[in-house]
């Protein structure tokens, strides 16, 4: 629409245009029409925007309402009798007062668009801009047409002749500074009235210089101008007008640095054409030259000031880019990047990994701001525990490392103890501990090293965590008897050596089993039955522990829709770890188990173990929410052995708590064990949960269960976990007999 607007200006006007050269004996009759038309209308459109606008732009159109106003009156003054006779006629005192009133609010109007720059060297050379090219564009006049015009009329007589050049050169070189803070490609309104603005100037300039030397030809061009000047004027509101930063006057092209110069350039050529015809300077013409020297030379050392700090900025940003890319933001010390950076420098003795033990617990407990101030402590510490020869790094959240670059191993270990008495001190807002890894460089291996240390650390934690433990030959037996049973277990999975076992869960009281927990199990061809605290690690390594769970899922499901022909109410609980929950495939594979096998959603149990959930317990809610929309139970297994137990009875659907072992193995002769289990399990009724017991393997703990009211347990007193084949199925089974048994 604005497209089609502007071309059919510009047909308008070049119709305009053509007929005043056309018809020259009627071109004041045409100019006076037109001239009434556009600052009439313009003046109009003016107001209506004036009105409906709010804040700086009321304030800019409201200003151009009053100037085009004063424009149009003085056009109509003389166009009404232009347009009855047809002859030109000569302002009246009020209408040329009027007329330049209007310059002034135009180019107020034009100022009230646009802000200075911020800086003080900024708005410096915006002056210098405007000064380089008022100089030069008054000499510039003053050689052609103000000097000549002097001489033919005198200097009493000239007077109100030279008002409008004088002031149009002023207004010429405000514009084309305003010009040249703005980008040329970018049409607003504070182009168009800058435009406008210069367009009338370069008019009354052309106007003066054909009275001046008798040009009537160019009449008609003139009467273009001022055409073309009152329409930009008057359509400038239907440009949108610059907002926020786009308002602030800054040269960002070779044009906006151009611009103030061209004024020199016209000032230059008009002086070299006077020498060339041989004429003299006067002193007004020598004076604007040397103003017009000294402020462009004033104007260059600004710009040199400029540019000298602005590139002493981009050396410190430079500088501050490279520091950040190799540090890490919230501690200071060295990131991953710098760190492997260093690794390949020497010298280098030692690498120490550092993971802060119970971390998880803080951000979950106290949240994550607590978390942060606790990370910058830790490095605090770290960086002082370090000392001037050794490199301590941040890789990313609660795991650091420290470069030891002179020592031995027996300095490596004095190092991991100092750190750990460093964390042990008060004054952090909350306990942790920390597991340290030590690896010591060789000669042959440096791109291990922060493996052999990972490893290392990780051997600490299993050892009980608080501690440190060097990288040597045994620890590397011990992983590779883990990359080993990694590999065998990936061929155990193919092959079908794992296979699921079914642990009963009972009603106390009666001795009826409707429900049992699927448990996975290994018989290696080998080595027979191998433990699955020993495998489940090494499948979690190595990334198996995802196939495992969704294998051991349809393996119950296909075996929960048999026992469910014989005991419709019996259901199955399946363990899911933290990874199969937040891999993204657990709804959909629950979904699909239910349906392939024509099980409803409270048949089946989702158990999730509490100690591992520490590891993302918002993603693994999001996902157990959406489980339990299919009708699935939730089970919390091994609850209260963790930090935050109370946390995810809130955070998480949960339908069933499976309080751990721990609580029912002393309640034969403890009785803090009974009156904490009784807490717990009294907590756990008041949420309308229900509660299983684990772990029960004497008849001493049934009857301590009974006591308490628990009415479900689970445990070897009952059966071990077997084979399918091995479960009794039915609503009234008897209850095992009553010995205890290893558990395995």
């Amino acid at each position: 629409m604005r497209r089609r607007l502007r071309t059919f200006a510009w047909l308008t006007f070049a119709l305009v245009q053509a007929a005043l050269l056309a018809f020259p004996a009627h071109a004041v009759l045409i100019y006076s029409l037109c001239m009434m038309a556009a600052t009439g209308s313009g003046a109009v459109l003016h107001a209506v925007f004036a009105v409906r606008s709010r804040g700086h732009a009321r304030r800019v159109w409201t200003l151009t309402t009053i100037g085009v106003a004063c424009w149009a009156y003085a056009e109509f003054s003389v166009g009404l009798t232009g347009v009855a006779t047809g002859e030109e006629l000569s302002l009246g005192p009020p209408a040329t007062v009027l007329s330049l009133s209007a310059f002034g609010f135009a180019v107020a109007g034009m100022l009230s668009i646009p802000i200075a720059p911020r800086g003080a060297g900024g708005k410096i050379r915006m002056i210098f801009d405007g000064l380089v090219a008022a100089c030069a564009l008054m000499g510039a006049a003053w050689l052609v047409l103000l000097d000549p015009l002097t001489e033919a009329a005198g200097e009493s007589s000239a007077l109100l002749d030279l008002t409008y050049p004088v002031l149009a050169a002023g207004v010429l070189a405000i514009a084309l500074v305003l010009l040249s803070g703005r980008s040329p490609r970018r049409l607003s309104a504070m182009t168009v009235v800058t435009g406008g603005v210069v367009l009338l100037t370069v008019s009354l300039l052309a106007e003066v210089f054909g009275d001046l030397f008798g040009a009537g030809w160019s009449r008609p061009l003139v009467f273009g101008g001022f055409i073309a000047a009152a329409g930009l004027l008057g359509s400038a509101p239907l440009f949108p007008l610059p907002r926020g930063e786009e308002r602030t006057w800054a040269p960002s092209s070779r044009f906006g640095h151009v611009m103030p110069y061209l004024p020199v350039v016209v000032f230059v050529g008009v002086g070299l054409t006077y020498v060339l015809l041989g004429r003299p300077f006067d002193t007004e013409s020598q004076l604007a030259v040397v103003l017009m020297v000294g402020v462009v030379f004033g104007r260059q050392f600004v710009e040199l000031r400029l540019n000298t700090a602005l590139s002493r900025s981009l050396v410190r940003e430079r500088e501050r880019f490279a520091h950040d890319a190799a540090h890490d933001t919230l501690t200071g010390l060295a990131n991953r990047a710098r760190l492997t950076a260093e690794l390949a420098r020497e010298p280098i003795s030692a690498l120490l990994l550092v993971d802060l033990d119970g971390f998880k617990a803080v951000n979950d407990t106290f949240g994550h701001a607590t978390g942060d101030e606790l990370l910058i402590i830790v490095a605090q510490r770290l960086r002082e525990a370090s000392g001037e020869e050794a490199l301590p790094a941040r890789l990313g959240g609660d795991e650091f490392a420290v470069l030891v670059r002179r020592g031995d191993v027996d300095y490596a270990r004095a190092l991991a103890r100092g750190i750990l008495d460093r964390l042990s001190e008060p004054g952090l807002p909350a306990a942790v501990g920390a597991s340290i890894g030590i690896a010591v460089a060789t000669a042959t291996d440096r791109d291990q090293l922060l493996h052999e240390a990972d490893m290392a650390m990780y051997e600490a934690k299993n050892n009980g965590k608080g501690t440190y433990k060097v990288y040597d030959r045994e620890l590397a037996a011990l992983a590779e008897q883990r990359r080993r049973l990694q590999a065998e277990l990936a061929v155990a999975l193919a092959e079908g050596q794992l296979f699921v076992a079914y642990q009963p869960v009972v009603d106390l009281a009666s001795g009826a089993s409707h429900a049992a927990e699927a448990l996975v199990r290994w018989q290696h061809p080998v080595r027979g039955p191998i433990a699955p605290d020993d495998f489940l690690p090494a499948a979690e390594d190595a990334g198996l522990l995802v196939e495992i769970d969704r294998w051991v899922l349809q393996a119950a499901a296909t075996q929960l829709a048999q026992w469910r022909q014989i005991d419709p109410a019996y259901t199955i609980a399946v363990n899911l770890s933290v990874a199969y929950l937040v891999s993204g495939r657990v709804v959909e594979d629950v979904r699909q188990a239910l349906l392939e096998h024509g099980l409803p959603g409270n048949s089946l149990t989702v158990e999730v173990t509490e100690s591992s959930l520490i590891a993302d317990l918002d993603a693994a809610a999001t996902t157990l929410r959406e489980v339990k929309a299919l009708g699935v139970r939730i089970s919390l297994d091994d609850f209260g052995v963790g930090y935050s137990s109370l946390t995810y009875l809130r955070k998480l659907p949960v339908d069933v708590v499976k309080i751990d072992r721990s609580f029912v193995r002393e309640l034969a002769w403890d009785n803090k064990a009974k009156v904490l289990f009784k807490a717990v399990l009294d907590l756990v009724h008041a949420l309308g949960l229900t509660c299983v017991a684990e772990g029960v393997e004497e008849p001493r703990q049934l009857g301590q269960l009974l006591a308490m009211g628990c009415a479900r347990g689970q445990g070897y007193l009952f059966s071990p976990p077997v084979t399918a084949d091995l479960v009794q199925i039915g609503p009234h089974r008897p209850r095992a007999r009553m010995t205890a048994s290893s558990n395995t």
